[in-house]
């Protein structure tokens, strides 16, 4: 999916936005993620493990971005296709003490592809929506130790997995003598992922991520 998604954006940056107007710029964002999951208990003489218990929980942190847009009109509506791009890894939480597992959550690789109509309300403030899919890592870091029931522990190293869903999103953009100002908010719905370590204990996740962003670009 990542290359499909990929290979559509280019081909649209190359075709028909080829010659529309850039944009550039940097956002800042105030995240939240939620994640609902299930995870078997362990076992160490290994098949599928025992019964599956379930837990949900949420965790809140920031986000630094830039982001480039190409930008033209269709019909008196200005519509733009863009990539933002996340250049550092954002700890998300750490995970420790209550069910023997201890560890970094990080995410990490984070790219977005997205279209983003503009309506223009007739002065310097303008309404858009967008839609796009996004794309990136989560890791698992600096894991200490995994208990078991049978009272050994798993042999697992670090962990990536990838990240992927739909983002939605909705904002305000205001015009400035030195570019443009935009407040948005996007909601992100990743697919499940899945690991099981070397105690066929197995985990499964579904995380949905919320950003409140404000960001500051102008064209070149």
């Amino acid at each position: 999916m990542k290359k499909i998604i990929s290979a559509i954006i280019a081909s649209i940056f190359i075709g028909t936005f080829a010659h529309a107007e850039n944009l550039m710029g940097i956002k800042i964002s105030a995240a939240n993620m939620d994640a609902s999951g299930s995870h078997t208990t362990n076992s160490a003489s290994g098949g599928s493990g025992g019964s599956a218990v379930t837990a949900a929980g949420n965790a809140d942190f920031q986000l630094a971005s830039v982001f480039i847009e190409k930008s033209t009109d269709f019909n008196g509506m200005n519509v733009s296709l863009g990539l933002d791009v996340i250049p550092f890894t954002a700890e998300v939480d750490s995970l420790g003490g209550g069910d023997g597992f201890d560890a970094t959550v990080e995410v990490s690789n984070v790219v977005t592809a997205y279209i983003q109509p503009t309506m223009n309300t007739g002065g310097p403030v303008s309404l858009f929506i967008k839609g796009g899919y996004t794309m990136g890592e989560v890791d698992i870091t600096d894991i200490s130790r995994q208990a078991t029931t049978a009272g050994t522990a798993s042999t697992d190293g670090n962990q990536s997995k990838n990240l992927e869903g739909f983002m939605y999103g909705v904002g305000v953009q205001a015009d400035t003598d030195f570019g443009f100002v935009r407040l948005e908010g996007t909601y992100t719905d990743f697919d499940e992922i899945s690991h099981t370590n070397s105690n066929s204990k197995v985990v499964k996740a579904d995380a949905e991520m919320t950003l409140i962003s404000i960001s500051f670009g102008r064209s070149f």
